[in-house]
């Protein structure tokens, strides 16, 4: 080792949130050696959405979710920027390993100490030819997950307990082509805060069993026409030292189909609308040797009916009272005229206006209080858009003074709230899950006072 690694304490000596502990992750190695207590261990949080570096970002699938804070930055990418276990970043080849071989599939446990609601995992695997010496780093990574698993449903918190995650939760990961000493960085992604959890899995690509060259894996797997009933997939054929006799396709993890050579194509006709789904493939040769699964593609079908209008944009308002919300949006397009704009409030459909109409006033609410708004586009055709984004927002307090802060609620960057007799706007999204998060408490990540 590098360093003396001393035994650290986290914030809290309560074990929340999650780690990987199946094959075990750099942290849970070190937990196991009792260099980190069980807090540590599941405390490897940081902002979502890696490799990005930003915050203040929405989920691209899933615009309801909470948007991230900055994630952790490089050279602390396995310790998720945590002070506790920051020797976790060290580089070097010195880390326990778990012998893998490619093309193998990797059952990948999880396990949860407080659940929240997931939106995906994904993986990523450190690049051919990568430097162990230097930290770890984007550049280290390759810039997509070879592997993700994504649940659907949305809005989040109309979903209640199937957002939650199973504890152990496992994934069987289709490992890509590797040979010798790789890093996955395995990233848990929550819908309901703007955090994720990071693990670091050390592994030793060793050549396969019996000896013997693999077949390549196809190339050019895509989604070449889907509708709301198919998906049509076409991909590249494969080589190797023997003849390829079929292919393999996998959909969201598992099994869907196998594929005789020399087709090239197949109809996934068990899809249903307005879903996200993910496809992977492999080759199989005449000796009965598979190839490593290509990088999974995200399809996503149409909604019901076939192709609508694109979805209203950056839903916002701009201003609220204590009785009303001022709300504008930008416009849809489409094959067909756009006709009018559904607005919804809570879920629940309160006003249609005309399509030259990229504005409403909501008037005769409750002040004090937190709504949901969105908005869809109807054509010429009856054809509905996807939803815009989602707008949480709250209306001002009674006589016009801003609302008081309150636990569990959900803020938006720039929302005003009234808190230990002080103003405070928001500067990160974010829901307010624990007292912690109180404005003018902790280090003010979330608030700063108001002007």
């Amino acid at each position: 080792m590098s360093q003396r690694r001393p035994n650290t304490i986290s914030r809290s000596n309560n074990p929340r949130h999650g780690h990987v502990f199946s094959p075990s992750s750099r942290a849970h190695f070190e937990w196991l050696a009792g260099r980190l207590d069980e807090g540590a261990l599941n405390q490897r949080e940081g902002g979502k959405f890696f490799p990005l570096t930003t915050g203040g970002v929405r989920d691209v699938f899933a615009k309801d979710d909470d948007a991230n804070v900055s994630p952790p930055p490089d050279g602390k990418i396995a310790s998720a920027g945590q002070q506790a276990g920051a020797w976790l970043d060290e580089p070097g080849s010195h880390w326990q390993k778990h012998d893998v071989r490619s093309s193998e599939t990797l059952d990948i446990s999880w396990h949860f100490s407080a659940k929240h609601a997931a939106r995906r995992w994904n993986y990523f695997m450190t690049k051919e030819g990568w430097d162990p010496d230097k930290v770890l780093s984007r550049s280290q990574f390759e810039e997509v997950p070879f592997y993700t698993v994504q649940i659907n449903l949305q809005p989040h918190w109309a979903h209640g307990e199937a957002m939650l995650p199973e504890s152990p939760t496992i994934h069987g990961v289709p490992l890509p082509r590797r040979n010798g000493y790789h890093v996955c960085l395995a990233v848990w992604e929550v819908a309901n805060t703007s955090m994720a959890f990071y693990q670091v899995i050390d592994l030793n690509f060793v050549p396969p069993d019996g000896g013997g060259e693999l077949p390549d894996t196809p190339t050019g797997l895509s989604a070449v026409n889907v509708t709301d009933k198919q998906v049509l997939l076409k991909w590249n054929a494969a080589t190797g030292p023997f003849p390829i006799v079929s292919y393999r396709i996998w959909r969201n993890g598992g099994f869907l189909v196998e594929v005789e050579s020399p087709n090239l194509t197949f109809a996934d006709k068990s899809v249903v609308a307005e879903t996200q789904y993910n496809y992977d493939i492999c080759s199989v040769d005449d000796q009965g040797k598979v190839s490593a699964r290509s990088r999974p593609i995200q399809v996503h079908t149409l909604p019901e009916g076939g192709e609508g209008p694109t979805a209203p944009t950056n839903l916002h308002s701009m201003g609220q009272t204590a009785q009303s919300v001022s709300l504008m949006w930008g416009a849809s397009t489409g094959t067909a005229p756009i006709v009018d704009y559904l607005i919804y409030r809570d879920d629940s459909h309160i006003k249609t206006v005309s399509a030259t109409q990229t504005s409403f006033d909501d008037a005769g609410l409750t002040p004090n209080t937190q709504y949901r708004y969105s908005v869809k586009a109807r054509d010429l055709n009856n054809k509905l858009s996807l939803s815009s984004n989602v707008l949480s927002v709250r209306t001002q307090g009674d006589g016009g003074e801003h609302p008081a802060w309150k636990l569990g609620t959900q803020y938006a960057k720039n929302d005003i709230v009234s808190h230990a007799a002080k103003n405070w706007t928001c500067i990160q999204a974010h829901t307010a899950h624990t007292a912690d998060w109180a404005p003018g408490e902790g280090d003010n990540v979330l608030w700063k006072e108001h002007a």
